[in-house]
């Protein structure tokens, strides 16, 4: 298993085609993607039953606070 600094790296990864939306991560891999975390982590579930299931949301360009 890879360190969590190498993880949180992989989640900038996350195509902005996502944005406004939640992302299911299991195995460092999308497993689903949807507008709730319920649906989102409900897909992945059935996908990988016995897996654990990280959820994301990937902000829009608006809800990005960006510090100068």
């Amino acid at each position: 298993m890879p360190p969590l600094k190498e993880k949180m790296r992989n989640l900038q990864e996350i195509p902005s085609t996502y944005a406004g939306n939640y992302v299911a991560v299991v195995d460092e891999n999308i497993a689903a993607v949807g507008k709730t975390q319920l649906e989102v982590y409900k897909k992945a579930k059935q996908l990988y039953p016995k897996k654990m299931v990280t959820l994301i949301y990937v902000p829009t360009k608006k809800e990005t606070i960006t510090f100068l």
